[in-house]
């Protein structure tokens, strides 16, 4: 994705995934951990996970209430919801694919 989101931009497939997540959610909000973007490949990557996060919040694309981190429980987003911002880039993505 740009750093700054344009309809022009294209998003990740982490980024995908995540507002996927949310969208399946919605309208109901949802706790986010790095379990959500974990694959067989790759295994479980909280740095990646609190990035992407923190990219599409930056961006209009998701809100959550409150970020958490823990050497126990690890780095969790509570309460957190796709916007109709992220929601039209999904689906926007969805086409382009």
């Amino acid at each position: 994705m740009t750093p700054a989101y344009s309809p022009e931009a294209t998003l990740s497939d982490t980024e995908r995934y995540v507002l996927g997540s949310l969208n399946q959610a919605w309208p109901s909000s949802a706790t986010m951990t790095p379990d959500v973007i974990e694959s067989e490949d790759k295994g479980s990557n909280p740095a990646l996970f609190v990035d992407t996060v923190q990219t599409l919040s930056d961006n209009g694309m998701i809100l959550y209430e409150a970020f958490l981190t823990g050497s126990g429980s690890g780095p969790r987003f509570l309460d957190s919801m796709i916007t109709a911002r992220g929601k039209a880039a999904l689906q926007s993505s969805e086409i382009d694919a």
